[in-house]
């Protein structure tokens, strides 16, 4: 079937709405059925500022995780044992999610947490394919009947696979079950959406069949690029309800919401090399305004978010 097609047969359905929020549940074919898409100025902020790194985006990241602590508890832990809640970790992206933060702050505690060193590795010979290596690995904190919490950015979904692959590993080890594993992604592309629903179908539910299985994604289920790297906003393969697609086009305009290089850019160093992301985006930016494709709307906003990376990387030299 061909993708678009398969686009429009998603349906979108408003679950819950707030003044801060809104959580829809996604239905298709392919996906989980606890697949969710939350819709908020928080992690707007971060999505449709690719110029914000360092400091303001960690700011920017506490308080969406103490969002995503809340939908957490309502949809999933609410019944579940303090103890059994745990974060697994992947490094290094994962540690920007700041869901340990979110928690402390809106409940008091702080989690456990495990945590795994995953880099992705391109398959020679081809376009856009990864695996996943591991290079560190310690479940010192998993406990028994565990709720696990992951926060990833999702592209090929290779990194999110392999991940859970070894905490089920683990918890066989362990002889531990798993009562649910939930993932929050400021970015996920469809295709990874799937490949976890695959990975809970094939994998998951075999070996701990009372397991819930659920990804809680922002803004929409993002259209993955040939690269296996870039996630674009108004794709074909793009999934959303109404308001997401309302505001891609109010801040980007028609070009940039189809053509802004990534939702998040390079996560990993959007977040620990801010320096360096400041470098490639303002590369990116610049060969735009310059190729003469661009709509007035875009044109507007990739000028602001280039001047403000200008300035946010020339104070960060003079600090030097």
């Amino acid at each position: 079937m061909h993708k678009d097609k398969v686009v429009k047969m998603a349906r979108v359905f408003l679950l819950e709405k707030s003044d801060v929020y809104r959580l829809y549940s996604v239905r298709q074919e392919g996906l989980l059925p606890s697949t969710y898409i939350i819709c908020s100025a928080g992690l707007r902020k971060v999505l449709y500022s690719p110029q914000l790194a360092g400091n303001r985006l960690l700011d920017a990241m506490e308080k969406n995780a103490q969002l995503f602590a809340k939908l957490l508890q309502r949809r999933v832990l609410a019944k579940a044992k303090r103890a059994t809640i745990c974060e697994l970790v992947f490094l290094s992206g994962g540690l920007y999610y700041a869901l340990n933060s979110g928690f402390r702050r809106l409940f008091g505690y702080a989690l456990p947490q495990c945590f795994i060193g995953i880099q992705r590795q391109r398959v020679e010979g081809t376009q856009g394919q990864f695996r996943a290596v591991c290079g560190y690995e310690n479940f010192e904190s998993l406990p028994d009947k565990a709720n696990i919490i992951i926060g990833d950015t999702i592209a090929t979904g290779s990194t999110l696979v392999r991940g859970i692959q070894l905490l089920l590993d683990a918890a066989e080890s362990k002889g531990y079950s798993l009562e649910s594993i939930s993932v929050v992604s400021l970015a996920a592309s469809t295709e990874g959406a799937r490949k976890l629903a695959s990975l809970a179908k094939n994998h998951i539910f075999r070996q701990h069949p009372s397991c819930k299985v659920s990804l809680f994604a922002s803004e929409m289920l993002f259209h993955l690029m040939p690269d296996g790297t870039d996630l674009r906003f108004l794709m074909p393969n793009s999934i959303m309800p109404p308001e997401s697609r309302r505001e891609a086009l109010l801040r980007y305009g028609g070009y940039l919401s189809k053509n802004m290089k990534c939702a998040v850019f390079d996560w990993g160093t959007r977040c620990k090399n801010p320096a360096l992301h400041w470098k490639e985006f303002l590369e990116f930016a610049s060969a735009e305004l310059e190729s003469g494709k661009m709509d007035a709307k875009g044109i507007l906003a990739l000028k602001r978010m280039k001047r403000e990376a200008e300035e946010s990387l020339s104070a960060m030299r003079l600090s030097l």
